[in-house]
């Protein structure tokens, strides 16, 4: 089963359609709100997968693989290559 994590924040219309992306495509995920603490979080998400800044919301995350954010997570779906993060 995939895991995946998308931190959003509630009128980001990328979240709105990163999420429906990943609906169209039958990926259950855990949704983060990060409004009260993005810079925390920001620094945290930058930390824990070496990326030099995070400053977006939605940063995406399936199976402890870094996405990005909704135009990265369309890339690889079109370029076919997000199948090869997916279990």
């Amino acid at each position: 089963m995939n895991k995946v994590t998308i931190y959003t924040s509630q009128t980001c219309p990328y979240c709105i359609k990163a999420k429906k992306l990943l609906k169209m495509l039958n990926l259950d995920y855990t949704e983060i709100n990060i409004e009260n603490n993005f810079d925390e979080m920001c620094d945290k998400l930058s930390k824990q997968y070496n990326i030099p800044s995070i400053s977006t919301v939605p940063q995406i995350i399936i199976n402890d693989h870094y996405i990005g954010g909704y135009d990265d997570l369309e890339s690889l779906y079109k370029n076919k290559k997000l199948d090869e993060i997916l279990e």
